[in-house]
């Protein structure tokens, strides 16, 4: 049974053979799996188990698709699971419908595995992000509520309700038209660039770096001549060291006695947005038990690689590695050593390969290494050592040291050779040599250098 830890998903497809498909992706990739096989078994399903997201193909028996979503959508219980329709249906006026039914997301049939599972690692990733950001709603709500029940609440709360403004990353400036500092209010003085008495009667450019002092200045002069709100991003080195993202709204005041202008700056601080971005991005690009490339990246740069080889006439080597009897290891010490056997492998190829290798995670207990700038005899090299030191590899289990061989096949493209037209071709002879390498009894790394027929 797979490990629950990275969510519950329900498949909803008439076919067995896909239901068969997607469960084993799922399941190997660390998902708990429910399945069924029409519209109306689903619905009851999702009341006795509620699932984190739902995987729902259009045509079935009875009910369809479409209509099995919309009473998920109409159902205060199950309208907030995200639906991705899978489907052979690839017309635009179905996909529309699909969105406006309530799916978060469409992928046609066929389907590749590595795209099934980018797409339910990042929409799983914003549910969750999103029922965080739910919750603590509803906490501010109920805080100010609580407030607002009496004036003696509000008077006893005070002191509470003013340290958390104070605490609040915001700062505030007001400008003359020539970016100089007339006032500065900060919640929290650690994020100005400078102390206040530092800062106060100098220009923008003389507390800044050049190219944000710049984005500023320009920002303010923008906000004179069409005395419209302007907004910015910029990142800064803060008094304390730290680097920090801020948003920053630059508006014209109403001119003062004197008939002069003046511009207020609010920035607030929003390194945590930026934080959660990187790391919905980093989710599509890595896996994310080893934090290696995941299948679809990897195959994305090692394309790029193979065509900069062609055009280049540079040698580009490709090493696929499996690990013996992976099945077996996980059967008998469970999966939470199997999963640190996983990174640990991955960790100890990083060592040992160059910055510019790639490592990717092929499926399962299966990786791709490739090596640009390397003909075939030193990947071989590259193999044999990698080999070597992944059996020196041992985990403790029950006072048991744990260890494991791999099996490795390697492939090149070769300059000035017409043997390989293609990267596809490249990975197939990869894969032939893993073929070999496992036939050969395994912990061993064996090599081709052309494709049979």
């Amino acid at each position: 049974m797979a490990d629950d830890g990275k969510g519950s998903i329900l498949i909803v497809d008439d076919a067995p053979e896909n239901l068969r498909l997607l469960s084993r992706i799922l399941t190997n990739s660390g998902y708990a799996v429910q399945t069924a096989g029409n519209g109306v078994q689903a619905l009851q399903q999702v009341h006795e188990e509620i699932p984190e997201m739902i995987l729902l193909d259009l045509n079935l028996p009875g009910i369809d698709g479409y209509e099995t979503c919309t009473r998920l959508k109409a159902d205060e219980r199950t309208r907030d699971i995200p639906v991705i329709f899978i489907s052979a249906l690839d017309a635009t006026e179905d996909k529309v419908r699909a969105f406006h039914v309530g799916g978060v997301d469409y992928i046609s049939k066929p389907f590749q595995m590595e795209e099934v599972l980018a797409r339910v690692e990042l929409h799983l990733a914003l549910q969750r992000l999103r029922r965080n950001l739910l919750d603590a709603n509803r906490k501010l709500e109920s805080r100010l509520n609580d407030l607002s029940q009496s004036q003696e609440q509000l008077r006893s709360q005070e002191s509470k309700l003013r340290a958390f403004v104070n605490a609040l990353p915001n700062l505030s400036f007001i400008y003359d038209p020539d970016g100089r500092y007339l006032e500065i209010m900060a919640n929290e003085t650690s994020l100005l660039r400078a102390r206040p008495e530092e800062m106060l009667g100098r220009q923008i450019r003389d507390v800044m770096p050049p190219d944000i002092s710049k984005m500023m200045e320009d920002a303010i002069h923008r906000a004179i001549e069409t005395r419209k709100t302007q907004v910015i991003e910029y990142k800064i080195q803060t008094v304390t060291g730290e680097d920090h993202w801020f948003e920053g709204r630059i508006a014209l005041m109403e001119k003062d006695d004197d008939n002069n202008s003046k511009v207020i700056f609010t920035a607030t601080e929003i390194s945590q947005r930026v934080t959660l971005y990187e790391e919905v991005q980093r989710l599509a690009m890595q896996d994310s038990l080893t934090d290696s490339f995941n299948r679809r990246h990897f195959f994305k740069l090692a394309e790029q690689e193979f065509q900069r080889a062609v055009r280049y006439h540079r040698a580009l080597a490709l090493i696929m590695l499996d690990i013996d009897h992976f099945k077996m290891f996980n059967d008998t010490y469970g999966h939470p050593v199997g999963d640190k056997m996983l990174c640990d492998l991955v960790d100890t190829c990083r060592r040992s390969l160059r910055s510019i290798d790639i490592m990717g995670r092929y499926g399962g207990e299966e990786f791709v290494l490739l090596l640009p700038e390397t003909h075939l005899d030193g990947a071989l090299k590259t193999a044999e050592r990698l080999r070597n030191e992944l059996m020196r590899i041992q985990i403790s289990d029950r006072k048991l040291a744990l260890s494991v061989t791999v099996s490795l096949g390697v492939a090149s493209y070769e300059p000035n050779s017409d043997e390989l037209a293609t990267f596809d071709q490249l990975v197939y002879l990869a894969d032939e040599s893993l073929y070999d390498a496992k036939a050969a009894g395994r912990n061993c790394a064996r090599s081709r250098q052309k494709v049979t027929s």
